[in-house]
């Protein structure tokens, strides 16, 4: 009888031991691995953060020639350029535009042999970025789709009235950085024969976000 309760003993022991250690380890397991991920930010070893909240958009255009200006193609948008914001509206310090999307519309007008291939956008280096001696940078987003060519109703009022013209729509996700103060200018490429007429115009929208950290 006496070995019987010693051998009790003994299991009650151990199942005390083993119920302890399933209540402990996991804490243990957790505090481990919390303390593996943690990031200590301090003013000499700064962490870089974005504040996805402070959204940026701005609308740029370009427009040249008989048509586009007739049309007042950019509406009340006229400016090819535009210049990053040093202060966010919270009062926040700029310390790096982001561009994450650039889209669209260009078109041209009487000379279906112009075919506008790219618009780009430049501006001056971010921070330790200036290589081969270059002073600025350029972001290309292609036009990849064939132009939509057509001849607009005769019977429209001048200045469209018969005209023939093409539109090309883009758009891109992109990861374009610039600094606070750049100022930043809307250019597209084209090819052409030579003949005919250089009458276009070029809308862009930007979208991304200000980092302030």
């Amino acid at each position: 009888m006496r070995l019987l309760k010693q051998a009790l003993a003994v299991l009650g022991a151990i199942a005390v031991v083993a119920i302890t250690l399933a209540l402990v380890a996991p804490k243990t397991v957790h505090a481990v691995a919390a303390a593996l991920v943690e990031v200590i930010n301090t003013s000499a070893n700064p962490v870089p953060t974005y504040d996805s909240g402070t959204r940026f958009e701005t609308d740029v255009c370009l427009a040249t020639g008989p048509i586009s200006t007739a049309l007042n193609s950019c509406g009340s948008n006229t400016s090819r350029t535009f210049v990053v914001p040093s202060v966010t509206s919270g009062g926040a310090a700029v310390k790096r535009l982001i561009v994450d999307n650039v889209a669209g519309l260009c078109s041209s007008y009487n000379n279906p042999s112009l075919t506008i291939s790219s618009v780009f956008l430049s501006g001056q280096f971010v921070p330790d970025s200036v290589p081969n001696g270059d002073s600025g940078t350029t972001h290309y987003v292609p036009v990849v789709a064939p132009g939509h060519n057509y001849v607009n109703d005769p019977s429209l009022a001048p200045p469209l009235g018969g005209v023939q013209e093409t539109d090309y729509a883009y758009g891109q996700s992109a990861h374009f950085s610039f600094n606070p103060g750049d100022t930043v200018t809307l250019h597209f490429e084209y090819s052409w024969t030579g003949v005919g007429a250089t009458d276009f115009t070029c809308q862009a929208t930007l979208d991304g976000f200000l980092a302030t950290q």
